[in-house]
């Protein structure tokens, strides 16, 4: 079948080279000049929040020497490297601005440096990722005021316009937290302004690093989910409640421990900069899509001064910098607003299956967070996202192979919307407000990952034996075998397969 991958960004290759890797003929279309999507625009000095180990194909390691936490360069050569490798088909500046339904798939049409051009494809995959369209817009009542700068985290492209400068940073996203902390070295002051905290992830917990904990089974078990698909991990959330409650509460302790979200500051100045920054939620409220790491100065910034919280509604501007509802001016001469993306508008789809994906205000919640039940021959790759999210890509595009080629079949439409329902609700009582909430799976890749490979006829266990596959955190390398399993378990002849009656 020939497929339409839109988007060039880590999803949109990792879908190419799982689906390509299928028999499939795939084309990647990316309208900008560069692939990589976000990490094309990535401000400077960006790093992964996660460890290089996670976030790579299964089957292609870096083919370059990496730091633990790297920067966009180098998640840009990767990605370059890993194109020519697999001879990725990649059509940069090639814009798809509409999708004509066929009834044997879409006729995609395309408009790149020669001019508009349609092609047929029985399927297409969506990977423009979560942080593609225009910036939340922030509405600043008293704008002309203000003589200094008002910029978007992605319109800093150099470090140097905060030197010597009165900063203030607004928002409480990994982009507004990395401002602050970049700027704190350069502004003559940084002034961090949000309306509420979040929990902020330290990078290591008793000297431990977090990526090596968190996706370990048995803390990823712990993760309060809509589904538990393990019966011993569904027995233990359904009798040991209190047990659950008591690991994430010692979870919490650790991170102000590690943090200094604590009341045991020496100084009183510290203290009172420090109350501003205790989240109101718990913890597992706060488990979205995923948590923001803090980068390791910002809390020892915060603690000596050098990052000024303010915590107040953002009313608009002044002559002397932001205006706070409550009648506050925080100083400043330049505003650096980190609040956020738009969720994807796409654009491209005909209108009545637009109007399906953009009806709700934080997501439409798809089946297996990978196909909408009554739009046909389209996929998304990358609306799963989570702790593993390439290798999640990778495990889901295997299933969107398995449903083509016939090996995997699927509910009635009415039962998988009920069951994507069941998961919105979920999702909509447990845990935070965000534009993107439907598509976030975040610390329960584990419990996602096993329904999906259990539905391939794939084990979800990876490792050598239960000890290491408790104990031992989990990387991309350990689904580098799960192709093989997946085609292995297809000559054995069980097939087709029916999908599992479990709400994920």
């Amino acid at each position: 079948m020939r497929i339409a991958v839109i988007g060039s960004g880590i999803s949109g290759l990792a879908a190419a080279r799982v689906l390509a890797r299928c028999g499939h003929e795939v084309v990647v279309y990316e309208r900008s000049a560069r692939l990589g999507g976000v990490w094309a625009l990535a401000y400077p000095e960006v790093r992964l929040q996660n460890v290089a180990e996670h976030y790579r194909l299964s089957d292609f390691p870096w083919p370059q020497d990496v730091d633990l936490h790297p920067t966009a360069q180098q998640i840009l050569r990767y990605m370059e490297a890993l194109v020519r490798h697999f001879g990725i088909d990649v059509r940069l500046n090639h814009e798809v601005v509409s999708l004509g339904e066929r009834p044997d798939g879409w006729q995609v049409e395309v408009a790149g440096p020669e001019g508009r051009s349609a092609s047929q494809f029985g399927h297409v995959v969506v990977a423009v990722g979560h942080y593609s369209d225009e910036k939340h817009e922030l509405r600043l009542p008293g704008r002309e005021a203000f003589a200094g700068q008002v910029l978007s985290e992605r319109e800093v492209r150099d470090l140097g316009v905060f030197d010597g400068k009165r900063v203030a940073v607004v928002g409480f996203g990994k982009s507004a937290v990395d401002m602050a902390t970049f700027a704190a070295g350069r502004a003559a002051s940084v002034a961090h302004v949000f309306r509420a905290p979040r929990w902020l992830v330290p990078r290591l917990i008793l000297g431990h690093h977090m990526a090596g904990i968190v996706t370990a089974r048995m803390s990823s078990s712990m993760a309060l989910a809509w589904a538990h698909p393990d019966r011993g991990e569904a027995f233990f959330h359904k009798w040991f409640r209190p047990s659950v409650w008591m690991y994430w509460k010692s979870t919490e302790w650790l991170f102000r421990a590690s943090t200094g979200l604590h009341p045991f500051q020496r100084d009183r100045s510290a203290r009172a900069r420090m109350r501003m920054l205790e989240p109101e939620q718990p913890l597992t409220y706060q488990m979205r899509a995923a948590v923001a790491m803090a980068p390791d100065d910002y809390f020892p910034l915060v603690r000596s001064g050098a990052i000024a919280p303010a915590r107040g509604a953002v009313a608009g501007l002044a002559a002397q910098g932001v205006r706070l509802a409550d009648g506050r001016i925080v100083p400043a001469d330049v505003v650096v607003l980190a609040v956020g993306h738009r969720p994807p508008q796409f654009r491209f789809l005909p209108e009545s299956y637009r109007a399906m994906l953009t009806a709700e205000a934080d997501g439409t919640q798809l089946y297996r967070h990978v196909i909408h039940p009554r739009i046909p021959h389209l996929s998304f790759a990358g609306f799963n996202h989570c702790f593993l999210h390439v290798a999640a890509v990778e495990v889901s595009m295997l299933w969107v192979a398995a449903v083509l080629a016939g090996d995997l079949v699927l509910p009635p439409v009415a039962e998988m919307e009920a069951r994507a329902g069941r998961v919105a609700a979920w999702k909509r009582a447990h845990t935070l407000f965000e534009p993107t909430r439907a598509w976030g799976i975040g610390g329960r890749f584990q419990q996602y990952l096993d329904v999906l490979l259990q539905e391939l006829g794939v084990s979800p266990r990876r490792k050598q034996h239960r000890v290491a596959e408790l104990t031992q955190p989990y990387f991309a390398r350990d689904y580098a075998g799960v192709f093989d399993d997946y085609r292995r378990a297809r000559q054995a002849g069980r097939w087709p397969r029916q999908s599992l009656p479990i709400d994920m």
